[in-house]
C-alpha cells in the first residue's frame, strides 16, 4: 500500500487561516480598535512613575461598572 506524501501547502492554509480567526475574535472581544491599541502604546513621560490613569484604563473601568 502506497502512501501519499503530505500536503504541507494546505496544512499551512488552514493552520493560518485558524490563528487568523483566533487573532480577529480576540481582537472583537476586547473592544479594543486600532486608534485605542496604538494611542495606549505610546509612552508619554518617563519620568513620571508609579500609578496614572490613561484613556485605556479609564475605559477598563468604565466597562467594569456596566
Amino acid at each position: 500500500m502506497k502512501q501519499q506524501p503530505s500536503d504541507l501547502s494546505r496544512r499551512s492554509l488552514l493552520k493560518a487561516l485558524t490563528v487568523g480567526s483566533v487573532a480577529g475574535a480576540a481582537i472583537a472581544a476586547t473592544g479594543m480598535s486600532v486608534a485605542q491599541a496604538s494611542e495606549s502604546s505610546k509612552v508619554t513621560n518617563k519620568a513620571s512613575k508609579g500609578y496614572h490613569e490613561t484613556a485605556h484604563i479609564s475605559s477598563y473601568y468604565n466597562s467594569l461598572r456596566s
